[in-house]
């Protein structure tokens, strides 16, 4: 479903709502819900779609601007749904995405505003991690600029700071939410490469960068990197359409090169290296960092396993899930 909206720029400024899924976040959200009170925009609203056990809700809800809004989540459970939720219910024409550690510059939604009065249906924006005196977050910094910087000509349907036009994201169908378990990784990719495959207009300006915290202990980056594991495969099964035998063969190869990587370093040690140029430490860091290419490795194998054994308990075919 190609746009209907006008290329020529338009005289309306654009309306905004910021929907933001949160379980658990109460360390994350008062800094980015400070930020957002900062903005340098008038037209736009807050949706905090919640399904926290902690004192999320509370926080947001002691919040004093009128603007920001605590729903709690009724749609299904993961983040799919409470994004899903957020836009199904959104006042504003487009959708800004956001996760609760992203940190939006104060002119953010004046520059989008550029964007989609002049015609684009979603816009994709830089992302840099700002925790990067501590290791994971700088080794996770290293690896974006290393495959997703400037320098790369990678073509990306998503971001952090993402935004589109709500009827488009209506339009394709929303976010995936998964199967029998919530899609816990690559639902926004799949998204972003909804809204190209049916010929909406992608913007995509590096000169606005947004900042985010990332994992700094052992157990939460870890634990990061198997939802990334497990994501894959959900993707592999559920968007790629693989059977669970396909599947099954795909994750033992993955498995023996995984390990394989392992026991002989040299392949870790080597993307070690290349991601030294993109590290503020440089050569100081190849040490930690081939650390973290491990725990990483590992991670990811146990993830895709993970995803490997949902599969096959998975009786449903359906390779959308419920979206309605």
């Amino acid at each position: 479903m190609m746009s209907t909206q006008n290329i020529s720029q338009s005289e309306t400024p654009t309306s905004f709502t910021i929907v933001i899924p949160t379980y658990n976040e109460e360390s994350d959200i008062g800094v980015t819900l400070e930020t957002l009170s900062t903005l340098e925009y008038s037209n736009f609203d807050v949706l905090v779609i919640d399904d926290s056990t902690d004192r999320t809700p509370e926080l947001v809800s002691k919040f004093v601007d009128e603007r920001i809004k605590c729903v709690r989540q009724t749609r299904g459970s993961g983040r799919s749904a409470a994004r899903n939720q957020g836009i199904l219910i959104a006042e504003g024409d487009v959708v800004v995405i956001l996760n609760a550690d992203v940190h939006l510059p104060s002119d953010f939604l004046i520059r989008l505003d550029k964007h989609y009065r002049q015609g684009a249906d979603y816009v994709l924006v830089e992302s840099e991690v700002t925790n990067i005196d501590m290791l994971f977050p700088r080794y996770i910094q290293s690896q974006h600029r290393l495959y997703y910087g400037p320098d790369t000509t990678v073509n990306m349907n998503w971001t952090e700071g993402f935004s589109c036009r709500r009827d488009a994201a209506i339009a394709v169908g929303l976010f995936p939410e998964g199967r029998s378990v919530p899609l816990v990784a690559g639902e926004d990719g799949w998204f972003g490469e909804l809204l190209e495959s049916n010929g909406y207009m992608r913007v995509f300006d590096r000169s606005i960068v947004v900042g985010h915290i990332m994992p700094t202990e052992t157990i939460e980056f870890f634990m990061q990197r198997v939802g990334r594991g497990q994501g894959v495969a959900q993707i592999w099964y559920q968007r790629d359409n693989i059977s669970r035998v396909g599947l099954l063969l795909r994750t033992l190869r993955q498995t023996i090169f995984l390990s394989s990587n392992l026991i002989f370093c040299i392949p870790i040690a080597r993307q070690s290296l290349r991601l030294l140029r993109h590290s503020p430490r440089q050569f100081n860091d190849f040490i930690p960092f081939l650390v973290a290419a491990g725990f990483e490795s590992v991670a990811n194998v146990i993830g895709i396993w993970r995803g490997v054994i949902e599969a096959w308990s998975d009786s449903k075919i359906d390779t959308q899930g419920d979206l309605v």
